[in-house]
């Protein structure tokens, strides 16, 4: 104990004679930090990287950052932006969202191989991709929105809501492109606003891989990549005028083998839905109109997934990850397949089965248009 209060006096000493050596040494001033939340990068003409930033609203009531910057490397880059800030200091750690234009989004593998190497950026960070522009235009240009990371949370949230699915993260398309040779990530497109500011909003998906950008995923084929990737949320569909919301959706494979080789993969889709729009006076609860309802709301998703799946065959990439959950489900069998799964895929034969239930129909209490009518 002695021993003890003796060392306990001696750091107090250390402490009051302003002993410079202590374990604050790298401590930064939360006043001086600019807190980047989104970063842009846009191929430059020599090889290179245009890197973009935006910060959001300042507790301290300085303006937003906005900057722009040309360098040989991602974190070439990054130190030419903390070069622009004079005194200030970027705090990359902060970056929520990174945004690819469409002509870096062709180096993907190389950007977020810098990502996952780098001291500052994280891999958990949400991936875009601007499809038809670049990325500095949504970051830095005049229309930018004030605040661009709350632009692209907001439509991060509409994604997990609504669908195709959750915006895939870097942490996500880095590792199925390592263990697949192809991703999916969330593609944007802008739009103006009711204030004339420019605004991101859902393209479906772009399929990354590491030869490059290799297709577009819209509309039904983006509903059926999205049962791969993590559900399509409570996606609306339009069914012969009545709307439906999709409350669950899953695609399972069944491998389907013959002397040792891949004959064809049967995919089994299984949703299930609610009714939530329809015409007044109709009746789509009654026993002829659900069963209609449940077949067209299968087709519908047989139809995206098939979609989905020719692109898949049609380029030779694996987006939807086919490969890697054959092998981890039935390792034996792939792992004696007559053909690699590169070489097997662009030739292999698709089944495509959906089931579909609508849950509930809802209705209203009293209807406005005079008899029982659903809303």
């Amino acid at each position: 104990m002695r021993r003890f209060i003796a060392a306990l006096s001696a750091a107090a000493l250390l402490a009051l004679g302003g002993c410079t050596q202590s374990i604050y040494v790298n401590y930064l001033d939360i006043e001086s930090l600019r807190v980047v939340q989104a970063l842009g990068l846009d191929a430059a003409a020599d090889g290179g990287v245009v890197l973009s930033a935006a910060s959001g609203p300042d507790a301290s009531g300085r303006e937003p950052l906005r900057l722009t910057r040309e360098g040989e490397s991602l974190d070439a880059a990054m130190r030419e932006l903390e070069a622009l800030t004079g005194g200030g200091q970027l705090f990359f750690a902060g970056t929520g969202a990174i945004v690819l234009g469409e002509a870096a989004a062709d180096e993907a593998a190389r950007w977020l191989d810098a990502v996952t190497r780098s001291k500052e950026l994280r891999l958990d960070t949400e991936l875009y991709i601007l499809r038809g522009g670049e990325a500095a235009e949504l970051l830095c240009g005049e229309d930018a929105p004030e605040d661009v990371f709350a632009a692209l949370d907001a439509l991060a949230q509409r994604l997990r809501r609504n669908g195709p699915s959750p915006a895939p993260g870097c942490a996500d398309a880095a590792r199925a492109l390592t263990g697949s040779g192809a991703a999916l990530a969330a593609a944007i497109e802008l739009e103006r606003g009711a204030e004339g500011k420019l605004t991101p909003v859902p393209a479906g998906f772009a399929v990354l891989t590491d030869a490059g950008l290799a297709a577009w995923l819209e509309d039904e084929a983006a509903l059926g990549a999205g049962l791969f990737a993590g559900g399509p949320g409570a996606a609306l569909l339009e069914l012969g005028g009545v709307t439906v919301e999709l409350a669950g959706a899953k695609a399972e494979l069944e491998p389907l083998w013959a002397d040792g080789a891949l004959a064809a993969l049967r995919v089994i889709v299984e949703a299930s839905g609610s009714v939530i729009g329809a015409p007044a006076g109709s009746e789509p609860d009654s026993g002829a109109a659900r069963a209609e309802l449940e077949a067209a709301l299968a087709e519908a998703l047989r139809s995206g997934v098939e979609a989905a799946l020719e692109i898949s065959r049609g380029t030779g990439a694996d987006f939807l990850g086919l490969g890697r959950r054959l092998e981890t489900e039935h390792p034996a069998r792939f792992a004696a397949m007559r053909w690699p799964w590169a070489e097997a895929l662009p030739e292999l034969e698709f089944e495509v089965e959906a089931r579909a239930k609508i849950l509930n129909v809802r209705e209203y209490a009293d209807s406005p248009f005079g008899g029982e009518a659903a809303g």
